[in-house]
């Protein structure tokens, strides 16, 4: 009986990582890939694959060929704006691990929302295209960063959140060949919640 139960016991330890990549969750993963069209976010390409098993991403289709990732910062980053609730963007890199597209898809950012137009945070964020994650990640980049006086905080999460949940996607992927442990974790910006009341 006792051979028995540790036989059970090694069977379910061997299933355990199976089952814990099948409960990764693609919830927004999916709503915003069904807003947002493949060649929106990626140009040239035609259509997403299915979302990964193990991981909260999607592949990038020009035909038959995968020519990127696509994926929601906030599933691998913590995104909390101004206004206590997270920043949602659309991110999609290519296989070298260079963003080739970036979609502000949803926020509650209360200046955005009754002063700053909207338009000009999407626009900021869309120019974010482009960016080499591999590259920044090794420090052979410089990471400009154009801040909005009075949205100071939401920029910098935007800016803090695409590029560690690139970085991410992009180890576990082996984007930009920088696989699981080629690169040190950027560390997180701390933001002042004081800056956005001053605009500094």
């Amino acid at each position: 009986m006792h051979r028995l139960a540790l036989l059970l016991f090694m069977l379910i330890g061997l299933a355990l990582p199976n089952a814990a990549l099948a409960q990764t969750d693609h919830r927004l993963l999916t709503r915003f890939l069904a807003e947002i069209p493949a060649a929106e976010l990626f140009e040239g390409a035609d259509r997403y694959g299915a979302p990964l098993p193990d991981l909260a991403a999607a592949p990038v289709l020009r035909g038959d060929e995968t020519v990127g990732y696509a994926f929601v910062n906030s599933d691998f980053v913590g995104t909390t704006g101004y206004s206590g609730k997270p920043i949602h963007i659309l991110i999609a890199l290519d296989e070298a691990a260079v963003v080739q597209g970036v979609r502000l898809v949803q926020h509650s950012e209360p200046i955005v929302l009754i002063g700053i137009p909207e338009a000009r945070i999407a626009k900021l964020t869309a120019g974010f295209k482009g960016r080499d994650i591999a590259a920044e990640a090794r420090g052979e980049a410089e990471h400009p960063l154009e801040i909005i006086s009075g949205v100071t905080v939401t920029i910098m999460v935007i800016d803090d959140s695409i590029l560690r949940s690139s970085l991410r996607v992009a180890r576990a992927l082996d984007l930009g060949g920088l696989g699981r442990t080629a690169a040190p974790e950027v560390p997180r910006v701390e933001i002042d919640p004081e800056a956005e009341v001053t605009g500094d």
